[in-house]
């Protein structure tokens, strides 16, 4: 079984890309996903989290259950790159295991696919056979995350500097999808998928 790399800036189209294929049958494992479910249940996830940024961390919900405070997290992490780091160096190497187990539960497929947003930054293509990489202009990604996260542009060109830039990452790739017209990735991804099985 092989594992492809699905990555790209923010706002980029990566979860469009990865809808497609996840509609011809490709398992996707989303590493934001994992992540986030990750930072509300694992429990050494909580105590470290909480050790590194404290109490305020985590919140009560409305069924007294403790919940990350994803806001606050990323206003801490967002504007301070060492919390950042360390943030990341407590959830990656729990994604990267949670990774390791679903790849084994779906061996039974030709390939799959493994999304993630800073998929270079983090080492995961270390794990890939193939990367592909999503583009879009870079103002596109900045008002489509603007209108999904309901936060500033200012707010989402700080989350960009923690990311590789475009270079970088289609310097890279061994796929590109350049995502300027949403009605061409199902075939783009159809013919991404011919050459996979063959």
């Amino acid at each position: 079984m092989r594992v492809i790399g699905l990555t790209g800036g923010i706002g980029s189209g990566k979860s469009t890309v990865a809808r497609a294929f996840q509609k011809l049958g490709v398992p996707v494992y989303i590493a934001d996903e994992a992540s986030k479910r990750i930072l509300s249940e694992h429990p050494n996830a909580i105590s470290q989290v909480t050790s590194l940024l404290g109490e305020s961390a985590y919140v009560l919900n409305e069924d007294q259950h403790k919940v990350p405070n994803r806001k606050w997290i990323a206003s801490k992490v967002f504007t301070d790159k060492k919390l950042l780091v360390d943030l990341n160096g407590i959830l990656h190497p729990l994604v990267r295991e949670d990774l390791q187990k679903w790849l084994v539960e779906n061996q039974a497929h030709d390939y799959i696919i493994y999304e993630a947003a800073i998929l270079f930054e983090s080492g995961g293509d270390e794990l890939c056979d193939k990367v592909l990489v999503v583009w879009s202009k870079e103002e596109e990604r900045i008002a489509r995350v603007v209108e999904r996260d309901q936060v500033t542009e200012s707010e989402v060109r700080q989350r960009l500097q923690n990311q590789w830039n475009d270079d970088q990452r289609l310097s890279k790739a061994d796929f590109i999808i350049i995502n300027d017209d949403i009605q061409l990735i199902e075939q783009f991804v159809k013919n991404i998928q011919e050459i996979m099985l063959k």
